[in-house]
């Protein structure tokens, strides 16, 4: 999923384009809506965001043109200024969200991590390439070896963010903001408590891959064969 940021005010789109780099998202910062059948809209499964001083009539007219150009785009407009009948005004054009005022970082992050997890619905991912197990974000189901089991949307937010990773390690502290949005009651140790119930889940269902504990590090997805090697660790599967 691709971010695409409309600059209509230099200071917001900057705030929201590093906010996406901090989250790990690809975005391109442009001054116009995209024309239509421009190859950096992929396919509708972009998001499109306005960042703008006020979400006034302009704003809502580079809406409606965005709808009509890219009808799939999800559109999001941000406003640096709040103004509740110029976001209704935005809906009636066609947006799909709108981001008031006070600006913060960490809601932007969990409106995307919420728009990637509904573009997943119905359509698994493998959690590593070339192997069996799957996950369906969506319906919150892990699938292999022909059977399948449901998991929390923790466990599946933890699960994605591992498999983006491709086997690349990945610290607790980006678990925690990049799958979860940082939330206050969550730890570091809260994240070994959901690798361990979806490490579980993987065994229960017998699937080809496994989650390793990397000393020092963090968590990667694995190919269950090849754990326990090297600086690696696996952790009590009753955690």
């Amino acid at each position: 999923m691709k971010l695409i940021i409309i600059k209509k005010s230099e200071d917001l789109a900057h705030r929201l384009s590093d906010a996406a780099e901090a989250e790990g998202y690809t975005f391109e910062l442009v001054t116009d809506a995209p024309e239509e059948g421009a190859p950096s809209v992929a396919g509708g499964r972009d998001v499109a965001v306005i960042a703008a001083a006020t979400a006034g009539p302009a704003v809502a007219d580079e809406v409606a043109m965005l709808r009509a150009r890219h009808p799939k785009l999800y559109v999001i407009v941000a406003a640096a200024a709040d103004d509740l009948e110029a976001r209704l005004a935005c809906y009636e054009a066609g947006a799909d969200d709108c981001l008031a005022p006070p600006f913060a970082p960490r809601e932007f992050a969990a409106k995307l991590a919420a728009i990637r997890r509904r573009r997943a619905a119905g359509d698994p991912i493998p959690l590593l390439a070339g192997r069996d197990a799957r996950l369906d974000a969506g319906a919150l189901v892990l699938r292999a070896d022909g059977r399948s089991r449901g998991v929390t949307k923790r466990e599946a937010d933890l699960l994605v963010l591992l498999a983006r990773a491709a086997g690349t390690p990945v610290a607790r502290e980006e678990v925690l903001r990049k799958a979860w949005g940082a939330p206050a009651r969550m730890t570091p140790n809260s994240v070994d408590v959901y690798v361990g119930y979806a490490r579980r889940k993987l065994d229960l269902l017998g699937a080809d891959v496994t989650i390793e504990t990397v000393r020092g590090v963090g968590f990667r997805l694995a190919p269950r064969a090849a754990h326990a090697t090297g600086s690696v660790s696996r952790s009590d599967r009753s955690s």
